[in-house]
């Protein structure tokens, strides 16, 4: 049974025209307006002051705020601009000259403000760092107002030879729009990218993002939007963005012109500059159902094999987890569990060996139904205590599907996209060998989609690390691990001058996804020695320039861990009234009235609102983003709608929204500072879109 998502087509105006939809994703279905706008349009032209904008509350005793949302304003500095002592231009108010571009700041007042005319906005801003402290003034010239806390990320770029090129910064929309519009636009692209390797940069560029991967959950940085326009290439919508760009701590313009910056992005993605501390850690995730005891004693094998071929260096620098996985043991308690971390730190091979000897065994009990709880056992896998700077990879092996999202039997209410996703995060590659039973070709489909989508390889289009065998036979399975695991361990030999004695790789079946997942996650591990540009302001197109089917650009939303964690708590009271009037037969809105009377002033006025986004329950920063989904607009009529199926479903996929966000929660380096001066409360995480509610 697969889910049909109830969660969202994350539709709206700026959103949908950013986000790259999945092919299967109908457009039409999507709200927004083609053609050119700008940040004002987007927002709604602002008042001259104050008195006359009541979109904007203004008092004396914190932040402004977004009278609809009550969200604080904030704006983002442009380059070169003043902080004042009071709001008069004159030079001897100056408190700090050269303000950090684009870094956030708090509205506390506005005096005379006018952005009638973009060009020339008019008015002055009482400013500060943190929400506790005004610290003086600056011009609405030197500022620009960022109402929905929303960044662009650059995707991964793939591999150095195949994967995408780097996003090309222009100085000005026409000059990209020029680029678009030539009739040999791949050709004039890469005419622009030889100009930059040979050191002549053209007028038309200010910057690039660096060859080398940039990964936003492990290096912050700020791409704010500020003005889009949409065009098609080859029937494709495509996005031209004017983003600003900004490192928190970080000051000073990253252009090509200069010489520094222009060497270390150009520098190939592929290059590693330094190996001292390159470590990879191997999980395996491997069914313990009845059928898998000859394949976990073939693993067994296989790391002994991988043991034996070690060299010195390479030996300290690999370490193994392992996590088995079965079946619910609510519906089937004498299956032992559902899914177990059996390495809690990282272990070497000598001890994976004795774990698979004399501890992980195949249970004698037998299953309901074909269908294991796969999903059960990545989710623990991707938990486990990996090394900090490691490279990271996963072999998921199994012979059966995993129960989908909203089956009884699911334990996590997660699904293959949701885990593909929080691995993407958390830079673990899959690889899934699916052991095929011939007699359980009806199983086949279901599992090979599952296993497919979780061993997506990074960075491609859609090319998969998914290798399946015949359950039956024992030589091929030897084949396979032999091939993925120590043609993965011999990679990082090679990288020390200790390849594997030949002897060890003769008969060695090549494995061509070892080499594009070692490819993959190497380009995240040379990343880490490259820096985004900054303090600047540029024309960029959400797509390769050359290859304009490769996504270039992702949307996110800032979020503090306040916002996520008052968002959690307002998804759980969401829960408890569906199952409360699941069982009472209440209404809806009746159930979430009676759940949220402890946590809210008025909760009587529940039962007035037509939908959930009315009711005043879920945070203020969800209204501010022009965003919709089933969840918000859930109405009475609709609940009574829903079948005990679908009502289930929406159950389990809230639920596993709160699981993503205590995952999130628990992350500590993935969360970053604006500003050296904010509360931890105030730290912020971007967020995938796909994650809200």
């Amino acid at each position: 049974m697969k889910f049909n998502k109830v969660l969202c087509l994350l539709s709206w105006m700026l959103m949908l025209l950013l986000i790259w939809a999945p092919a299967s994703a109908d457009l039409s279905q999507l709200e927004g307006t083609h053609g050119h706008s700008t940040l004002h349009e987007l927002e709604g032209t602002l008042g001259h002051e104050d008195t006359s904008d009541p979109s904007i509350i203004c008092t004396e005793s914190g932040p402004c705020l977004e009278a609809q949302t009550q969200v604080p304003l904030r704006v983002l500095p442009r380059p070169f601009s003043n902080l004042y002592s009071e709001a008069s231009a004159d030079p001897t108010h100056i408190k700090l000259t050269n303000m950090p571009s684009f870094h956030p700041l708090y509205v506390f007042a506005r005096v005379d403000v006018d952005l009638n005319d973009p060009t020339d906005p008019k008015g002055w801003y009482e400013v500060g760092r943190s929400q506790n402290t005004a610290e003086g003034w600056m011009q609405a010239k030197d500022l620009l107002e960022w109402r929905q806390a929303l960044l662009v990320s650059y995707t991964h770029p793939g591999s150095p030879i195949e994967g995408r090129h780097p996003v090309l910064m222009f100085t000005d929309k026409n000059s990209l729009s020029d680029l678009i519009d030539d009739f040999d636009m791949a050709s004039s692209a890469s005419s622009l990218y030889q100009a930059i390797e040979s050191g002549e940069v053209p007028d038309t560029i200010v910057s690039m993002e660096p060859q080398r991967f940039i990964d936003i959950t492990r290096q912050f940085y700020v791409l704010p939007i500020l003005q889009w326009e949409q065009t098609r290439i080859d029937g494709d919508d495509v996005r031209l963005l004017q983003i600003a760009a900004a490192v928190p701590g970080a000051r000073g313009a990253d252009t090509l012109e200069d010489e520094n910056y222009r060497q270390q992005a150009t520098t190939d993605r592929g290059s590693l500059l330094g190996n001292d501390d390159l470590n990879i850690d191997i999980v395996f995730v491997i069914d313990t159902t009845r059928s898998m005891q000859p394949f976990i004693d073939m693993t067994k094998d296989a790391v002994m094999r991988v043991a034996r071929s070690f060299g010195k260096e390479t030996e300290e620098r690999v370490r193994f987890g392992l996590v088995t996985f079965r079946d619910s043991t609510d519906v089937i308690p004498q299956i032992g569990y559902v899914s177990r971390n059996w390495t809690p730190e990282m272990v070497r091979s000598d001890a994976l060996i004795t774990l698979l000897e004399e501890e992980v065994k195949a249970t004698q009990v037998g299953s309901l139904d074909y269908a294991e709880e796969v999903f059960a056992g990545v989710d623990t896998a991707l938990r486990s205590n990996w090394r900090d700077g490691a490279l990271r990879f996963m072999f998921l092996i199994g012979d059966a599907s995993s129960h989908p999202k909203g089956h009884p039997q699911n334990v996590t209410g997660k699904d293959e996209t949701e885990l593909r996703r929080e691995a993407d995060d958390q830079q673990v590659h899959i690889t899934a060998i699916h052991l095929k039973d011939p007699r359980a070709e009806e199983d086949h489909p279901i599992a090979e989609a599952q296993f497919s989508h979780l061993a997506r390889i990074r960075g491609s289009r859609d090319e998969s690390a998914y290798e399946s065998v015949n359950a039956f036979d024992e030589d091929d399975f030897h084949t396979m691990i032999d091939g993925l695991s120590l043609g993965l361990i011999n990679r990082l030999a090679e990288e020390f001058g200790e390849a594997l004695p030949d002897e060890e790789l003769a008969g060695l079946r090549e494995v061509e996804s070892v080499s594009r997942q070692w490819e993959a996650a190497l380009v995240e591990y040379i990343g880490r020695a490259a820096t985004p540009p900054k303090d600047i302001i540029a024309w960029v197109m959400d797509r390769d320039l050359i290859n304009p089917v490769d996504r270039s650009l992702d949307v996110r939303v800032l979020v503090t861990r306040d916002q996520l964690s008052t968002l959690a708590q307002s998804l759980d009271q969401v829960v408890q009234a569906l199952m409360r009037a699941e069982v009472t037969q209440a209404q809806f809105f009746e159930a979430l009235q009676s759940v949220s009377g402890q946590t809210m002033k008025r909760p009587e006025g529940i039962s007035d609102a037509p939908q959930l986004a009315d009711a005043g329950l879920l945070p203020a920063f969800i209204q501010s983003l022009p965003y919709k989904s089933d969840i918000l607009s859930l109405t009475d009529e609709m609940f009574a709608s829903m079948t005990a199926d679908q009502r289930s479903q929406l159950e389990w996929s809230i639920l596993a929204k709160l699981e993503q966000y205590r995952t999130i929660n628990e992350q500590v380096d993935a969360w970053f500072r604006l500003n050296e001066t904010d509360a931890d409360s105030e730290l912020v995480y971007p967020l995938h879109l796909d994650y809200l509610p």
